[in-house]
């Protein structure tokens, strides 16, 4: 029986114990021979009659692939070794799959070493009770993404397979390091093997339950993470439609960074993002804005800045020929032609369906336009001017992004004329639905600031989106604050 104080190998001397299950455990633990004596990570992985074959496979296969990595937010293998010193070598662990298991009968324990990274996992922090705003969880998926670039870029690709809040450690300066390489895959050595189903559920994407994981296979766990972390309820408790998570119900955050999500938990990994390396580059595109980062005056100004052709003096023109002028001109033939080589890099990372639909429809500038005006309102919403961001929100033709902005915007909302003015904007929203969840969105605001009367009168108007009157009083309790 391991315990603290014990000395593995006359080096490794243990401190504290980390984690345990099904005959592993992870020790903290101090280098005795390091100079000065430094503190590092011990895996151990109990060999025993019971255990599978493919523990044992997995463990090594870690130790191998932690050898040949060297990134600074992956913790370093230092080393590996077997208790009691029985041999047991990485040159070992390469040998045949189908060699006799009776080689290392008799040994009680398999280690592996790493540098310790101090911090806690965001597991941890959730468990804490720990709420992550938008702004970190976009840094987070932009960090990782930086790691999943490198492990997939290598010859062969590395994949992880198991990224889940438990794996990643959030270090003392804020930092995100990806950890537990227990689950991963060198592709070159999977191709035509018979394969180890692994992962988490909630996390891991279909493909990989059935035991043929690709790149995209990690982005859709990196998915389901950064939903986790937004929502604070494992993935696996959400509800699913079509097999994908349903989680904008239950946080509010831009739509685009939530529409960005939900391209990389696609059920079918051939409609998400198929790289890291796209993925990074759609996160940090144009198209999905960071709203802390611009004043009100850089939020209009910025479509003139980045996109010639959009035109310019964008501020006046709000003023001078207003939104629907505006929408006029940015689709004018001048603005087609000036679009012309980013829609080619953007038509470069569809589908060919998409491509199709984008390249016969001619879509591209409209859409990017109303993705544009969308992110002018959040912006505007960030700066405090809810006046101006309702104006704007007026503006978007589509419903579901008209509703989804007001949701956005309802929550910050403080005084009579600027809920009257997003009351009116909803109004504006011919899809029922969506006006229904507009207007919906404006009963909670009118219910928490008190204006409970004026919340009665708009629930009357879609009552039966509540599923009747009585259910839409009940609705308007349970928006009451807690005493």
């Amino acid at each position: 029986m391991l315990s603290a104080g014990q000395a593995l190998r006359d080096r490794y001397q243990l401190q504290q114990k980390l984690g345990q299950n099904a005959g592993r455990q992870t020790w903290l633990a101090t280098d005795t021979q390091a100079s000065p004596p430094t503190d590092v990570v011990v895996k151990l992985l109990a060999f025993n009659p019971q255990m599978q074959w493919d523990d044992l496979k997995l463990f090594q296969r870690e130790a191998q692939v932690l050898k040949n990595l060297n990134h600074p937010r992956i913790p370093k293998y230092l080393d590996y070794f077997s208790v009691d010193g029985v041999g047991a070598s990485l040159e070992a662990s390469s040998a045949d799959n189908n060699s006799d298991q009776s080689n290392v009968t008799g040994l009680p324990w398999f280690g592996l070493v790493q540098d310790y990274i101090p911090g806690d996992s965001l597991k941890q922090l959730l468990e804490q009770g720990k709420p992550f705003s938008e702004n970190q969880v976009r840094q987070f998926a932009e960090d990782l993404l930086k790691i999943l670039i490198n492990l997939h870029e290598l010859s062969p690709p590395v994949l992880h397979r198991d990224i889940k809040p438990s794996n990643l450690i959030l270090g003392k300066k804020n930092q995100i390091y990806l950890v537990d390489f227990g689950a991963v895959q060198d592709k070159a050595k999977a191709e035509g093997a018979t394969f180890t189903v692994v992962g988490t559920s909630g996390y891991a994407p279909p493909e990989q339950l059935w035991g043929k994981a690709v790149p995209a296979s990690d982005l859709y766990a990196l998915g389901a993470t950064l939903i986790h972390l937004l929502t604070g309820i494992p993935p696996a408790e959400l509800p699913q439609q079509r097999m994908r998570i349903k989680f904008q119900d239950k946080v509010q955050i831009n739509p685009n960074f939530a529409h960005w999500i939900n391209q990389l938990i696609q059920p079918a990994p051939e409609k998400r993002l198929s790289t890291a390396r796209q993925a990074l580059s759609s996160l940090q595109s144009g198209f999905i804005d960071h709203p802390s980062k611009f004043s009100v005056q850089e939020s209009i100004s910025r479509l003139s800045d980045t996109d010639s052709g959009y035109g310019c003096g964008c501020l006046a023109l709000l003023g001078l020929i207003g939104l629907g002028g505006l929408i006029s001109l940015f689709l004018s033939n001048a603005a087609h032609q000036a679009k012309q080589s980013e829609t080619k890099q953007y038509v470069g990372e569809m589908n060919r369906a998409q491509q199709a639909y984008v390249l016969e429809k001619n879509a591209f500038i409209e859409n990017a336009f109303i993705e544009r005006t969308q992110a002018i309102a959040l912006n505007l919403t960030d700066a405090g001017e809810y006046t101006q961001a309702l104006t704007v929100t007026r503006s978007i033709p589509h419903d579901s992004i008209r509703s989804n902005t007001i949701q956005a915007i309802a929550p910050y909302l403080t005084t009579v004329t600027e809920y009257e003015q997003g009351i009116q904007v909803a109004k504006t929203i011919t899809d029922y639905e969506q006006k229904a969840k507009a207007l919906d969105a404006m009963v909670r605001r009118l219910v928490a600031i008190g204006e409970h009367k004026r919340a009665v009168q708009i629930t009357e108007t879609i009552q039966l989106y509540y599923g009747g009157k009585d259910k839409a009083m009940a609705a308007i309790e349970r928006y009451k604050p807690s005493p």
